[in-house]
């Protein structure tokens, strides 16, 4: 392998890489042969590092955000999509903390990438989280010996704080502490969702399983109007029914259908306030044939009926 072979190869595991190892404070362009956009990094301490992706590749990438030695000693917490345009309603905002080893991501080609990154150090979340006997999930979390791998859909109040980061512009000396605060309250407003979890018993992951459940996921999510076929879905992963169920459930925090549904209400939401279409249009829009159904649902999971919702946008 020639030095410039291997220079191309390694370029292609992270297009930052492309840029520099270490991103300097502040804003970093993307390379015009590579796509266009930025990406923004801050080495707030040794124990935090916070990096804002706003961008849109030529080529299809592989993003590996291992931290080499340390890895064991740090957490990744990724929040994808952290705002939406009309331009991209089909993907779910959503937040993933992992071990470094797990958090690896297809990036295609043509397509925006909005996401905040937040490395910390398992020492340094610890002392933020200060786990307790009987906190099995934040003692697992922490604890730095056990590859773990959470999803959550992110909260409105997450989208707030991440659209201040992204549209921050924060006096130069002042800079480390706002991003340090924001990058703790994202910390903050995440463990406050994954709190919520009942069920803490956890299966050892591997790649291959992963790879898969997220696959099941891209499949729920790319017909909403029609639910899940659960048969399907086994026969797609290769696993039995009840490991699919448990490491969906276990990665996810919600059954398969139950995860469908909260989609399919957050899209319902979206039509009626950022489109301007009736209830009704919504709700055959989304596979509902019984609209007094659809309103229960609605009301569940968005909180009011979406006759009001509509009236208050």
């Amino acid at each position: 392998m020639t030095s410039d072979t291997k220079e191309k190869s390694e370029v292609s595991k992270d297009p930052a890489k492309a840029i520099g190892d270490k991103l300097e404070n502040g804003v970093t362009p993307i390379p015009s042969d590579m796509g266009t956009g930025y990406i923004k990094g801050f080495f707030i301490n040794p124990g935090l590092r916070l990096i804002v992706r706003q961008y849109e590749l030529k080529d299809d990438w592989v993003l590996d955000r291992g931290i080499g030695n340390e890895e064991n000693k740090f957490i990744m917490i990724a929040f994808h999509n952290i705002y939406q345009s009309k331009d991209d309603i089909k993907l779910l905002p959503s937040v993933q903390v992992a071990t470094t080893g797990f958090n690896i991501e297809y990036l295609p080609a043509n397509k925006k990438i909005n996401s905040i990154v937040i490395t910390v150090g398992t020492a340094y979340l610890k002392e933020l989280l200060k786990p307790k006997a009987g906190d099995t999930l934040l003692q697992m979390i922490t604890s730095g010996d056990q590859p773990f791998l959470f999803e959550e859909i992110i909260s409105p109040q997450i989208q707030e704080v991440g659209t201040d980061i992204v549209t921050a512009n924060p006096s130069k000396e002042l800079q480390d502490l706002y991003y340090k605060i924001k990058a703790e309250e994202l910390i903050y407003l995440l463990f406050v969702e994954l709190l919520k979890r009942q069920d803490t018993s956890l299966q050892r992951l591997n790649i291959a399983d992963i790879k898969k459940i997220y696959e099941i996921k891209d499949k729920l999510l790319s017909d909403i109007a029609t639910p899940p076929k659960l048969p399907e879905l086994v026969k797609i992963s290769g696993m039995s029914e009840s490991k699919l169920k448990r490491l969906f459930k276990q990665i996810f925090g919600n059954s398969i259908y139950s995860y469908y549904q909260i989609f399919r209400m957050k899209q319902a939401a979206y039509l009626i306030k950022e489109e301007n279409l009736s209830v009704s249009e919504v709700g055959y829009h989304l596979g509902f044939s019984n609209l007094s159904h659809f309103t229960r649902l609605f009301e569940a999971h968005i909180g009011v009926k979406p006759k009001k919702y509509s009236a208050s946008k």
